[in-house]
């Protein structure tokens, strides 16, 4: 069985995820390639028989630049692939949403994976209510996938067609909130990146770690955030803090949207599905990342 995980991954929880399915998968099959997104060759892709491809989750759903790579796939008429992602909350829409594209270019989707991970946006409290994940148990679950899904799509091969799964129904808030999330209504409601010139050094880290190239630093003026899908990793990765934005509208919201995801969260907890690393009643709304990158790059206690 000729195998390939693709991924998308910024700050490598879905890269590790991806590495120990890989890693359980080549225990059963004896071959699995990984590769990113961005250097796949998608006219190989008929070539194999299983397929694997994730990313994180992105405000309820899976990122822009992995939807539209999905919608460019060629015909994939009847081939095995299976879905999973990392999340720093909730799982959204992410796998159904890309199950249901995948379908639609011909692909039979035999497998569902998600691992709960540490979030890093810009504007959001840290810790958060996921820090410490994806931890040894997290990641074993990662390892215990990749040698069931194997093993799974090689009976379904033989035949049995009814270890075809379905994906597990969300969340109708997650429907709704996925929904709002649009592409359009992002492009108005996100804060607009800013550079300071004084302060870029032209590392170019920005610009080369743009997932969607979105940054053009030596441009006159700057090109920023076109396009964009919101990850805000660009800020994440300068090393002076030369990029910012008005975050108080973002941070403005974080309490009553933590009070939602404590919410799921708790849920989880209940089902065995979730484990707290961190006090969930020690956030700091006032101590958020954007406010940490600062200080720490600017040399302020």
């Amino acid at each position: 069985m000729k195998t390939l995980i693709i991924y998308f991954s910024q700050t490598g929880y879905t890269r590790q995820a991806a590495e120990l399915i890989r890693d359980g998968i080549v225990e059963v099959t004896g071959q699995c390639e990984l590769t990113t997104m961005a250097d796949v060759d998608t006219n190989k892709l008929v070539d194999y028989d299983l397929v694997g491809l994730g990313c994180p989750v992105f405000y309820y759903q899976e990122p822009f630049n992995v939807r539209d790579f999905i919608d460019g796939l060629p015909d994939l008429k009847d081939k095995h692939w299976f879905v999973f992602c990392s999340h720093g909350s909730v799982m959204g829409i992410t796998l159904n949403s890309m199950s249901e594209r995948l379908q639609k270019k011909g692909v039979i989707v035999v497998g569902y994976y998600d691992m709960y991970a540490d979030a890093t946006l810009a504007f959001i409290p840290y810790p958060t209510l996921t820090t410490g994940h994806p931890d040894s148990v997290d990641l074993e679950t990662a390892h215990v996938f990749g040698r069931e899904i194997a093993g799974r799509n090689q009976r379904i091969v033989a035949g049995e067609k009814n270890l075809i799964p379905a994906p597990e129904p969300v969340d109708e808030e997650w429907v709704q909130n996925a929904n709002f999330f649009s592409r359009e209504i992002l492009d108005q409601i996100m804060p607009r990146i800013q550079l300071d010139r004084d302060s870029c050094t032209n590392c170019l880290d920005c610009q080369n770690n743009c997932p969607v190239n979105g940054i053009d630093i030596e441009a006159d003026p700057p090109r920023l955030q076109t396009p964009c899908i919101y990850c805000y990793y660009c800020v994440e990765v300068c090393p002076v803090y030369a990029l910012d934005s008005d975050w108080e509208a973002m941070e403005s919201m974080n309490p009553d949207h933590y009070a939602r995801l404590r919410e799921w969260l708790d849920k989880a907890v209940a089902k065995g599905e979730f484990r707290f690393l961190m006090d969930p009643d020690s956030l700091d709304f006032d101590n958020t990342l954007r406010k940490q990158w600062e200080r720490q790059r600017k040399g302020k206690k």
